[in-house]
């Protein structure tokens, strides 16, 4: 047997029209069996990073599961959009019940991976959140910059020593800091997974592997089109990176966010945002909470909540947006699925949005 070629299954634990995800060198591959014949294709979708081994496969085409993208397993080639860059692809051989697979060039796939210390994670008081925040220029070389990344953009964070957990120790994260801010940092929601208690109890100066930047959902070029996002909890992530560089730049953007979350605690980043409101004269922030929390600050007579109650509607963005903005702006949407097939829907359905004009990010969880 070749040393180039690595076990990493056996023939029965994929089933035919079956997919599996399974890892070479620290690499998310998907492995997919049609009629009897297998194939390895990169996990990590190219559009913006949804595990193609959770898609449905029909043939010899698999489909991601977040933004139905679609790709040849024989050869990588993309067949549907948005995805616009073709996938690695991997060679494999059988032997006897044994699936191998070739082992890639390791310094093919890591010519955009790095290593970044973490020097700070602060939990959000009364939330589940926490950000970390990593150095981002090389110690030894002041000026270099480890990860240059555009605002709105992802990573891949791989953490180690992640045990029994079946995503293994890497998963990616929205770049929740500015390119003009002096660290990298990412927000999470803390939850019972292996990862994510691992994540937790990182210490400062813990060093993590990181390939990236990835993605396309960043603020688009033609500044006398308005910008509107729409954001849901951890979602507004991505948003805090893009409005921190519209601000420090001063780009001549009009920027209009409406950020729902269930109660005031969960609203990330408000004071920065505040901020950066009053520093911003293009920038308008609305905030909308639950319908609960309005009843319960009604009993004790509190009255200094400024922004919404209730889901983000038709009403409430007409509220705010002119006939001229909605005409011209750009829409973002990210958030839990909920949120974002809601407003992909009001948007598409209810005030006639063309489709080529939102783009959506997609938070699954871990």
């Amino acid at each position: 047997m070749s040393e180039d070629f690595v076990k990493v299954a056996n023939k029965n634990d994929i089933q035919p029209s079956h997919m599996k995800e399974v890892q070479l060198d620290g690499q998310n591959i998907c492995l997919v069996n049609v009629e009897g014949k297998y194939y390895a294709i990169n996990n990590i979708c190219t559009h913006e990073g949804g595990p193609l081994a959770d898609g449905t496969l029909e043939g010899y085409e698999v489909e991601c599961p977040w933004h139905a993208s679609k790709f040849d397993v024989r050869t990588g080639e993309v067949k549907e959009p948005p995805a616009s860059e073709p996938e690695p692809t991997y060679q494999v051989k059988l032997d006897g019940n044994s699936v191998l697979i070739k082992k890639q060039d390791k310094n093919k796939n890591k010519s955009n991976q790095l290593e970044l210390t973490l020097t700070k994670k602060d939990k959000v008081e009364g939330t589940d959140v926490m950000s970390f925040k990593f150095n981002k220029r090389n110690d030894q070389l002041e000026d270099k910059i480890l990860l240059d990344h555009a605002a709105g953009q992802f990573a891949f964070f791989d953490i180690g020593e992640v045990y029994n957990d079946p995503k293994g120790p890497i998963r990616h994260f929205t770049i929740s800091s500015s390119p003009t801010e002096e660290f990298i940092m990412f927000s999470t929601r803390i939850r019972d997974s292996p990862y994510k208690k691992r994540l937790s109890t990182l210490e400062e100066g813990t060093k993590v592997k990181v390939r990236g930047p990835e993605g396309q959902f960043v603020l688009h070029q033609d500044y006398s089109k308005p910008a509107v996002f729409f954001s849901g909890g951890i979602g507004v992530t991505p948003f805090r990176s893009i409005i921190k560089y519209a601000t420090d730049k001063q780009l001549s953007i009009r920027i209009v966010m409406f950020d729902s979350n269930r109660d005031r605690n969960n609203i990330l980043f408000k004071k920065e945002f505040d901020e950066w409101a009053s520093k911003n004269k293009n920038l308008k922030i609305i905030y909308a909470i639950s319908e609960d929390d309005r009843h319960e600050k009604s009993l004790t007579n509190t009255n200094d909540w400024k922004g919404e109650y209730g889901r983000i509607d038709k009403a409430m963005i007409l509220k705010y947006l002119d006939t001229n903005i909605l005409n011209n702006s750009i829409f973002y949407i990210c958030g839990p699925p909920g949120l974002l097939k809601a407003m992909h829907a009001l948007l598409q359905e209810e005030l006639n949005i063309p489709k080529e004009r939102i783009k959506i990010e997609e938070f699954t969880g871990y």
